[in-house]
């Protein structure tokens, strides 16, 4: 109606229209008329344009939400698993330099059971997931925030992969190696003692050996790993906040 009013004032003050016949004022009118209904399309269409921008960038303002709360879980989870695995260090090492004796065992049944298991790692994905069924949204090219937690997740899911098998397959050599050599096995698997295993766990190069390779890999591997991915995670914590600011 606004557009309207103005092209009648137009038609109403233009010279030539006032001298131009009656067919060619009616000519004007319905050019008036083609133009008014292009600008209103326009009008409609940057509308719908500015209405959809806002709603994708509120689904990716709500994922990125989502992958902080992901990250902020992962990092509570991995500070308990890396307060546990340091917590161990020094066990790991006194019996690695042969200093643990028969009494430190007798007196320490966390020390007997050092090798009985491991925790695993598990990387919440629900906002990754999300991420990735939403990546039309996202330009790779202009969105370095995307980018950055792409290759974060990517990176960890690989080296928390890699050190899980390798944990699983030195605890399962473990326990079949026992299991099918160690008359201890029913006593060590039931969490119990006896002077045969408390020998083996104090004397034999074996038992060091397999010490020694799973502190490697808990101590060397694992534990920089969840150190890393804590480091990390709270940095894209961070920018996740400014983008959402």
């Amino acid at each position: 109606m606004f557009l309207r009013k103005i092209r009648k004032r137009l038609l109403n003050e233009n010279n030539f229209s006032k001298l131009a016949s009656p067919a060619s004022k009616y000519f004007i009118y319905a050019i008036g008329e083609i133009i008014l209904v292009v600008i209103g399309i326009l009008i409609a269409l940057q509308i719908n344009n500015w209405n959809e921008e806002r709603k994708q960038q509120k689904t990716i303002n709500s994922i990125y939400s989502i992958i902080k709360n992901d990250l902020i879980s992962d990092v509570e989870i991995f500070s308990s698993l890396i307060n546990i695995i340091s917590s161990k260090d020094s066990i790991f090492k006194r019996i690695i330099s042969k200093k643990m004796t028969i009494e430190d065992y007798q007196n320490c049944q966390n020390c007997i059971h050092l090798l009985a298991g491991f925790a695993d790692v598990k990387i919440e994905k629900r906002g990754l997931n999300l991420l990735s069924d939403n990546s039309t949204l996202f330009s790779s090219q202009e969105d370095s925030l995307y980018i950055k937690i792409s290759k974060f997740y990517k990176y960890y899911d690989t080296e928390f992969a890699v050190t899980q098998k390798e944990l699983t397959e030195n605890h399962t050599e473990n326990w079949f190696y026992w299991k099918n050599n160690k008359p201890w096995f029913s006593s060590y698997f039931n969490a119990n003692q006896t002077d045969e295993m408390i020998d083996y766990m104090v004397n034999s190069w074996d038992y060091i050996n397999r010490v020694t390779a799973t502190y490697f890999l808990e101590h060397h591997l694992r534990l920089n790993q969840l150190k890393g991915y804590k480091r990390d995670a709270l940095g894209i914590i961070e920018e996740i906040d400014k983008r959402l600011e």
